[in-house]
């Protein structure tokens, strides 16, 4: 009754204001001594845990009196105990896939470890995955944290919506039980309003009239630090639509090469804008810099400040990519390349072999 996949994501996308709300209800977890006491963290993901990953070092870096830095999990498979020594590792995955647990492994090199997670030691044992189920219970009894966020088992389509959305409360709930945090706890009326975030007419308009101009690939701009974590935002098209993934440019990043670039190989934009007066004003700068010369811009306006707007431009984008799927009828059940992913995909090293 749904060959594509279709029903499942509308029903998924409908879902999410009750998915945050009932987060916020319930708040967080209390957090383990051993982590509220971490000072520096070494942070990983992959796919949209990236951006959370990203979104959780921004966090720390800009809103706490703690330091954190991203690494890819491809920095695991070799040994650096001296590099994590005295640091608390942080993994960002949804399933605990077989990349992620390659940071997993190299726990010991850390004084601490945490995972931010949908799966539990239950339902991974529930769902066919005692391995999963083991790994999450040694992380535990080792003294560990998990921090649980929806949705579990969010599979079938290769694009997730609710996970990523949750995924940044949850990072946003970790770090405001953290003394000194420089904003409050998140609450309802700050967040779900922003999940209404439409897509923006003359975008949608133009991606469905003539996809082919966005197809052959287009670009993101956006203002620091939403530039920095919003990986996931361009993998919405990658995941949903099979277009390639944009490039993402800071503003001022933007006149220093992808700019030129453009104007040799015209494509079009799609500009990220907040509610501050500055990036009103690079908003302003780059749309009138790009119709100059005769390239599209298309602006996605969020009224919030970069510590929430991610999830206006999330909702934004989730509607646009939905909308453009269904005209489109993509196969999100059978997607390209299904089943073919895992000499990669599946790469989970024994740590002695490296």
């Amino acid at each position: 009754m749904d060959p594509l996949g279709h029903k499942l994501l509308e029903d998924r996308l409908a879902s999410i204001p009750g998915v945050l709300a009932g987060m916020i209800t319930r708040g967080p977890a209390p957090l383990k001594t051993a982590t509220l006491s971490a000072q520096r963290f070494i942070i990983t993901g992959t796919g949209s845990s990236e951006a959370h990953a990203r979104y959780l070092t921004m966090l720390l870096n800009l809103y706490s009196d703690r330091a954190a830095a991203y690494l890819p999990l491809s920095g695991f498979i070799d040994r650096h105990p001296a590099a994590f020594a005295g640091k608390t590792l942080v993994v960002f995955s949804q399933g605990v896939s077989p990349n992620a647990q390659i940071a997993l492994n190299r726990r010991s090199d850390f004084s601490h470890c945490v995972v931010f997670t949908a799966t539990t030691p239950a339902a991974a044992q529930a769902s066919g995955k005692p391995d999963r189920a083991r790994l999450l219970e040694a992380i535990l009894e080792a003294g560990g944290e998990l921090v649980e966020f929806p949705l579990a088992e969010e599979y079938t389509t290769l694009i997730r919506f609710v996970g990523p959305l949750a995924g940044y409360l949850a990072a946003l709930q970790f770090t405001a039980q953290l003394a000194g945090c420089r904003f409050p706890v998140p609450s309802a009326g700050l967040i779900l309003p922003l999940l209404r975030q439409p897509a923006p007419v003359d975008l949608l308009d133009a991606m469905i009239r003539l996809p082919s101009a966005f197809s052959q690939g287009f670009s993101i701009v956006t203002a620091a630090p939403i530039s920095d974590f919003s990986q996931n935002l361009a993998c919405k098209f990658m995941e949903g639509v099979f277009w390639p993934c944009p490039p993402i440019s800071d503003f001022l990043q933007f006149a220093h090469g992808p700019f030129q670039q453009m104007n040799a190989h015209p494509k079009p934009v799609i500009i990220l804008q907040g509610d501050s007066s500055a990036e009103a004003e690079l908003v302003g700068r780059s749309v009138r810099m790009l119709r100059e010369v005769g390239l599209s811009a298309f602006v996605v306006r969020v009224e919030a400040p970069p510590l929430y707007s991610i999830f206006g431009f999330e909702a934004a984008l989730n509607a646009l990519v939905f909308a453009v799927m269904r005209h489109q009828q993509i196969d999100q059940i059978n997607w390209p390349g299904k089943g073919r992913d895992d000499l990669l995909y599946g790469f989970c090293p024994d740590p002695a072999s490296f």
